[in-house]
């Protein structure tokens, strides 16, 4: 149990435009324009905590995709702590960059 004085390791960052506002495109496909394809990118991208190459989790629901990351670092974390036997550390490693979040 945390000590009631205690605060949570959180960073916040500032957000410079919290709605942005974009269109579904297309990604061709062999001359098909039906594949529907969002692109996002900017630097507030970075300003809401998002770096390259970085794990992403993307939860779909009718008319809703909300993104969120995973932190890589924080699963192996909690895999060495909760670990009670030996495990290939290279298997969790590929295992991990694989993780979908």
């Amino acid at each position: 149990m945390a000590d009631a004085h205690s605060t949570p390791d959180t960073t916040v960052f500032k957000i410079s435009q919290a709605e942005r506002f974009t269109r579904v495109g297309y990604r061709p496909i062999k001359g098909n324009h039906a594949t529907p394809a969002i692109n996002i990118a900017g630097q507030w991208l970075k300003d809401a905590g998002f770096t390259t190459g970085q794990p992403l989790k993307l939860r779909i629901m009718p008319g809703c995709i909300v993104i969120t990351t995973q932190d890589i670092h924080e699963l192996w974390g909690n895999l060495h702590a909760l670990s009670i036997a030996p495990f290939d550390e290279y298997a969790v490693t590929s295992w991990l960059n694989r993780f979908p979040g």
